[in-house]
């Protein structure tokens, strides 16, 4: 009776989960959003997740495998990834047309908000996104950022790692780890008031374990915008969070050093105006009135924010600036020649000197449109059901910008994989950047620190091709201007040899 009873219960849990795959079918097939974009066929229930992480192995990073799709649906197509509706736009004309729409400046949920355990002006939505972006621009203005008052501290930075870079004597080094810690210096100088020697260890290996984290949220960032993919039994997500517990540790630790220190008519740097607004909300919320979203909820994920945009981006953009230099010698002598025209031999280059350094400008704008650190940006979230192009964006679908294919669009950029500054140039050889240039992104949720971060790159380009030349060391193979995948685009780990102009 028993055995019956067994064959029984095994007929019954197979008839309930047979049950079960038939019902989220059918709900995939009838529960779908009608009037999408096109896009390819996806199986029930996991989309198109097999079809992307097939293209993954086979060594073809996601915003290709978009361009490719795109080549056959058009500029704006959809794909299912597991539950959710996913509309990726390739051209500049989509992307601004969306990221304009109020309705589709929602972020989803991201995997840095589960992991800090803290909302982030980054990751925010609505009113506290508001809020928080309105109060972080603030902040960072009255401190000066993007301001012209702010070269001088950026000009210091510039000279620290000239010094450390002169250290190696024509060594070959990896240029990195010094540029990461010179981005981060501007950025920490006004969010923790402070600046780290490059010699500091923890901080080395704080920086460290951004790097890594950078490849490990997997390529185009799918782990930062699908988190539960991380749970899946083929991947291994351990040491990422492992180390995202680390940089939070960090990160609190100098939070409770200004909690200790705090004076609030002393106020030093962007973490101290934050906690002056924290307290000021507690005390309303005390008192029963209504107080905004400030609060310790969004500290640690918002510092955290800046303290990642300020660092990682530029300091990529850095590496490969100087890498497409050491590749190609005769844009750098043009690049050089053009400062030394400009500025003298006697003196560093100033933010002044800028209207006239168009070849330079020309360059860094190349470098950024060939290597688009950020390929897929920072996915939105369609806050509504909303009407685009024709077509119905689902409330909560993710709309993914494909900044590499708007780099790369052909209709735009004439030979668009070949490195020519020259096209920024006009007749009269001046700097004209185009609008589809827009590695930053558009719109309102267009990158925080993008004032900060084009200063950061004019004067710390144009100090290093002031004082030095860089090439490849001697004997080594070719330098490959290839890219490694992850949520940014960074170059295979290189060594350079720089050499003290005269």
């Amino acid at each position: 009776m028993s055995h019956l009873q067994n064959i029984l219960w095994f007929l019954d849990v197979h008839t309930v989960l047979l049950c079960l795959v038939l019902l989220l079918i059918l709900r995939w097939f009838f529960g779908r959003p009608k009037n999408l974009p096109p896009g390819p066929w996806g199986f029930p229930i996991v989309g198109s997740i097999t079809a992307v992480v097939r293209e993954i192995r086979r060594g073809v990073q996601p915003h290709n495998l978009f361009m490719r799709y795109a080549a056959k649906y058009g500029p704006v197509f959809h794909i299912r990834i597991l539950n959710k509706t996913v509309v990726v736009l390739n051209n500049y004309a989509s992307v601004k047309e969306a990221f304009q729409n109020p309705q589709l400046n929602d972020r989803p949920k991201l995997l840095f908000t589960e992991l800090f355990r803290s909302e982030a002006v980054g990751a925010a939505s609505g009113e506290p996104w508001i809020e928080l972006r309105r109060f972080c621009l603030t902040v960072l203005r009255s401190f000066g950022v993007g301001k012209t008052s702010f070269e001088e501290k950026i000009g210091e930075e510039a000279e620290a790692l000239m010094k450390e870079m002169s250290a190696f004597n024509g060594k070959p080094f990896n240029p990195k780890p010094l540029l990461s810690n010179a981005t981060s210096n501007v950025i920490c100088s006004v969010i923790f008031g402070k600046r780290y020697d490059y010699s500091d260890e923890e901080f080395q290996r704080l920086l460290s374990l951004f790097g890594q984290n950078v490849r490990l949220a997997g390529a185009g960032g799918v782990f930062i915008f699908f988190p539960a993919l991380r749970h899946l039994p083929f991947v291994s997500s351990n040491q990422l969070d492992l180390n995202m517990a680390q940089v939070r540790k960090f990160l609190t630790n100098i939070i409770n050093s200004h909690r200790v220190a705090f004076d609030s008519d002393n106020l030093n740097d962007f973490t101290d105006v934050f906690l002056k607004e924290i307290k000021s909300n507690e005390e309303k919320a005390k008192a029963g009135v209504k107080h905004g979203h400030l609060t310790e909820n969004s500290f640690v994920g918002t510092v955290g924010n800046l303290f990642v945009a300020g660092t990682e981006t530029t300091a990529t953009t850095l590496q490969w600036a100087i890498l497409y230099m050491a590749v190609y010698p005769e844009i750098q002598k043009r690049v050089q020649a053009e400062i030394d025209d400009v500025v003298g031999r006697n003196r560093l280059p100033r933010m002044a000197d800028k209207p006239e350094l168009n070849f330079t400008r020309a360059v860094i704008w190349e470098v950024q449109r060939l290597t688009i650190v950020a390929p897929l940006g920072l996915a939105h979230a369609a806050a509504s059901d909303t009407q685009f192009r024709g077509f119905t964006i689902p409330k909560g679908a993710l709309l993914v910008p494909n900044l590499w294919a708007v780099a790369r669009d052909p209709n735009v950029w004439q030979e668009p994989n070949q490195f020519k500054p020259e096209r920024f140039l006009n007749a009269k050889g001046e700097a004209v950047k185009a609008d589809e240039l827009i590695p930053f992104s558009v719109g309102r949720r267009s990158c925080i620190g993008e004032h900060l971060a084009k200063m950061e790159l004019v004067i710390f380009f144009s100090y290093l091709m002031h004082q030095f030349t860089f090439k490849k060391p001697d004997d080594s193979p070719p330098l490959s201007l290839k890219a490694r995948g992850g949520f940014t685009n960074s170059p295979v780990v290189f060594d350079i040899c720089v050499s003290k102009r005269d």
